[in-house]
């Protein structure tokens, strides 16, 4: 416990002024992430070379502080770079700076890095971090801070192009499954030459076949992952690129949300440990035009207070992002015009996705990493740019979205090739950051400067099994306002976020907390102070 009275009081002595704006700064030099992402170009367009790799804000060695793990790209073909680049781990000195021990820890993977996922898989008590990739995928077993890949012993390392993917209890017999989005059946020696006009550039994602995602059914505490995918009703083709778990239902059991590139998005409904497909008749398949978009990036959150999460997919220039909102009745509907979100995100290409709550004033605002896919679409359409601005739009009393990007600071009118967005308060004093990972260039360290104006309360679960107690809903309530939050592994796009759930509080210095854990047992805590990191222990 004693880490975590230090975090209360480093975050109440950090007041600013309650009429200052909130800001995001952009501190990735002076917290010393010195991280660049590596592609592997060398002029032959392969597909896989535009897509980015994401990263994991993951307490690796249980100090109570977030450290930050950043997956790479590795050499394709031409000239072999040396040293090889590697994945790279980054420790938190508890100090707002980071320490790279990607060599004590044994993090540094050199194969193709793409989307990763922390969580207790052989619920030892500490953090273990799956990867996948262009290649085969790897599993890191945490070994009291040291990390060692086990991949393919327990069965979990598929060699197929793996992006978005996380842990889940989908059967809910106390340990942790995986789900694991595959892309397209691409490789090296089936890359195909695509022009725009004359002009080479990466493909369209239709020029090559769809296929199918992985879950793993953990058999028993770590010791080995079984495919059971087909059997599960895991079994649609997909150009997958996002993924987002979330009891959209409210049955009590985690559904699986799967956003895709070119085609209709998978709503896989769970019943039972067995999912069916049922996007179309719950609304989240197509747009509010019935069509199929350019999926990437997926997270749900509870915009308007209802207690029903909504969804949120990024998708491509020229289409709108789209919000599907909850009607508690197991359907979903496209309110992306009303929501204000139409006009502001039509334009940029959206990748990594996350609500966040980050003026502390009771309701989810939302952000969005921007960036083209084709390196020279400027050559062929004037109005896009490859390097594009990220996107903050303020939530509106849960009715419309306003986009603030402009009055939230400098950083985030820096364009850049966006990917994975990633949430998470990196430095405890109460309000979330972001990272955005770049495509071929440095991740940034976006720090958020004023939300902890407002009170804020920040809720850690420890289950009885799982013990991350995916899968868990915790409702806050202060003022009359009513928060709900799940939680789960995944989301955005290539990422995994800040395993506590943060809750902005506004004015209020108290409130009530409920958690209803993963096996369904209802905890009531009361009120609480509010302005501190409440660890619960399910009883």
């Amino acid at each position: 416990m004693a880490p975590f009275l230090l975090l209360l009081l480093l975050a109440c002595n950090q007041a600013p002024s309650p009429t200052s704006p909130v800001q995001f700064t952009e501190v990735t030099v002076p917290a010393g992430l010195d991280f660049v992402h590596y592609n592997g170009a060398q002029g032959e367009y392969y597909y896989v070379e535009t897509f980015g790799s994401g990263g994991a804000f993951f307490d690796h060695d249980g100090d109570g502080w977030l450290d930050l793990f950043l997956a790479n790209g590795t050499y394709l073909s031409g000239e072999r770079p040396e040293p090889l680049p590697t994945s790279h781990l980054y420790a938190n000195r508890r100090d707002g700076t980071f320490a790279d021990q990607t060599a004590a820890t044994g993090l540094g993977h050199s194969g193709y890095g793409m989307g990763c996922a922390a969580g207790d898989y052989d619920e030892d008590g500490d953090q273990d971090l799956y990867l996948s990739c262009f290649g085969p995928n790897a599993m890191y077993r945490n070994e009291g801070g040291h990390f060692a890949e086990v991949g393919h012993t327990l069965g979990v390392d598929d060699g197929r192009w793996g992006v978005s993917c996380g842990f889940l209890d989908h059967d809910q017999d106390g340990d942790l499954d995986l789900f694991v989005v595959n892309y397209v059946d691409f490789s090296l020696a089936n890359n195909v030459v695509c022009k725009q006009g004359r002009i080479r550039s990466y493909c369209e994602p239709t020029v090559y076949e769809p296929t199918n995602s992985v879950l793993y059914r953990n058999e028993g505490r770590g010791g080995h992952f079984s495919d059971v995918s087909q059997r599960a009703g895991i079994t649609l083709k997909g150009r997958g690129l996002g993924v987002a778990f979330t009891d959209y239902d409210e049955d009590g059991d985690t559904d699986i949300y799967v956003a895709n590139d070119g085609m209709m998005n998978f709503l896989y409904e769970n019943r039972g440990g067995q999912f069916v497909e049922n996007g179309l008749a719950a609304g989240g398949r197509y747009n509010r035009d019935g069509r199929a978009e350019a999926g990437m990036g997926v997270d749900a959150g509870d915009i308007d207070g209802d207690g029903h999460l909504e969804l949120v997919v990024t998708n491509f220039s020229r289409e709108t992002n789209t919000l599907y909102h909850n009607d508690g009745q197991g359907r979903f509907e496209d309110i992306t015009p009303r929501a204000g979100l139409a006009e502001p995100s039509y334009l940029p290409l959206g990748f990594g996705v996350c609500f966040l709550d980050y003026d502390h004033d009771m309701d989810l605002d939302l952000f969005v990493a921007n960036g083209h896919v084709m390196d020279r679409i400027a050559e062929v359409d004037s109005s896009l740019s490859y390097a594009q601005p990220n996107q903050l739009l303020r939530n509106e009393a849960g009715r419309r979205f306003t986009d603030v990007s402009a009055q939230a600071g400098g950083a985030l009118a820096v364009p850049n090739v966006g990917r994975a967005a990633i949430r998470g308060d990196y430095d405890n004093d109460g309000d979330l950051d972001l990272v955005v990972t770049t495509e071929a260039g440095p991740a940034r360290l976006l720090r958020n400067d004023g939300g902890n104006q407002h009170h804020w309360l920040a809720v850690a679960l420890e289950g009885k099994a799982p013990r991350d107690a995916l899968g868990a809903r915790v409702t806050v309530e202060a003022g009359g306002v009513r928060q709900v939050r799940e939680r789960h592994s995944g989301g955005s796009y290539l990422a995994s976020h800040d395993p506590r759930l943060h809750f902005g509080l506004g004015e209020h210095a108290r409130a009530r907390v409920e958690v209803v854990w993963p096996d369904g047992q209802v905890q009531q805590l009361g009120e609480v102070a509010a302005n501190q990191f409440l660890v619960v222990r399910q009883p």
